[in-house]
């Protein structure tokens, strides 16, 4: 069995967002080996931590006296893309945090579904994360790696640690917004996680959060596999990879080899 753990990225997120790629997987895989082999469960970080709705608030108090656009204003698009990764790193070492406790939450997950997949050691357990949901699972993982953060005081165990992640999807990553003010020899990828351990990640050129990575650092080049893909031809396509068939078949593909 394939256990999908899936993480969104910016703008409000409900449950069922990520229906179109478990669409999209279950067409692509049809007459294979993984056909009727596939689980995705859904994470929602930023809705678990209020900061959607907190934003979501924000801009409506604002919308609502100064006529900024509304729902569809790319006003709103900037403020979760970059409110998002505002609120999630200020004051991180807080103990309540929105970085700790979407951390926890994610440790909660993680938990919650390898007590499925280290039932049986032909499991395998993946992760397909977007936007800034990748910032989110790239700081869990190395702040479990340096026994940071949640894990100071209670160091990360085989059940939380991600060490037995087989494949990592990312999609519209914008992980160079927070690295893009240190120099090359500071931006360090966290740590590979076993010997099978597969990232792709894609991009779109036309989406401006979504970026290839591995020229970031050596580090990032020894892990990394990038795909340009095409998810539209605005910025706004940064919304769309969960449905984008250039994605889904590629991540389908990589599936089938696991």
């Amino acid at each position: 069995m394939i256990y999908i753990v899936t993480i969104p990225g910016i703008g409000s997120k409900k449950q069922g967002y990520s229906k179109d790629f478990v669409a999209d997987i279950s067409k692509f895989s049809k007459g294979t080996h993984i056909e009727n082999s596939i689980t995705c469960i859904e994470a929602l970080p930023f809705s678990v931590t209020n900061i959607d709705a907190y934003q979501q608030e924000l801009f409506e108090r604002l919308d609502s006296c100064n006529n900024l656009g509304g729902l569809l204003s790319f006003r709103k698009f900037v403020l979760e893309a970059f409110g998002g990764a505002v609120t999630f790193e200020r004051n991180k070492d807080e103990a309540h945090s929105p970085y700790k406790r979407t951390h926890e939450y994610l440790q909660h997950i993680f938990e919650q579904v390898n007590e499925l997949v280290l039932q049986n050691t032909t499991n395998k357990l993946v992760i397909v994360a977007e936007s800034m949901g990748i910032q989110l699972l790239h700081t869990y993982i190395t702040d479990a790696d340096t026994n940071s953060g949640i894990f100071e005081q209670t160091p990360a165990t085989v059940q939380n640690n991600l060490r037995n992640l087989s494949y990592l999807a990312t999609c519209g990553c914008n992980l160079p917004l927070f690295f893009s003010g240190y120099p090359e020899s500071e931006i360090v990828a966290f740590e590979k996680r076993n010997s099978q351990f597969i990232w792709e990640n894609f991009y779109d050129k036309n989406d401006v959060l979504g970026w290839p990575l591995k020229q970031m650092s050596p580090s990032f080049n020894a892990l990394i596999t990038d795909y340009e893909v095409n998810a539209g031809i605005s910025p706004a396509c940064h919304l769309n990879y969960w449905g984008d068939n250039s994605c889904t078949k590629r991540i389908c593909k990589t599936l089938c080899s696991l």
